[in-house]
């Protein structure tokens, strides 16, 4: 068996990590004021927040053992 817990910390360590980039770029992109800010802001900014929360969800999922008691 591979040790769970170390695998779900650097799982959730890379989700927060995602996470704080995503909401540094849309902090950024909302000090600039120009028109490509705000695509940087939806697509930039958007995606690093929802692959961190969409990483940060599958390491829970992943993380419960098939076969334990519920």
């Amino acid at each position: 068996m591979k040790p769970v817990p170390i695998e779900l910390e650097r799982r959730l360590r890379l989700a927060g990590i995602l996470l704080i980039l995503g909401l540094s770029v849309e902090g950024i992109c909302l000090i600039w004021a120009r028109p490509l800010a705000f695509i940087l802001l939806v697509c930039g900014g958007g995606l690093l927040c929802a692959s961190g929360i969409l990483v940060f969800l599958y390491s829970l999922v992943s993380a419960a053992e098939p076969g334990g008691a519920p």
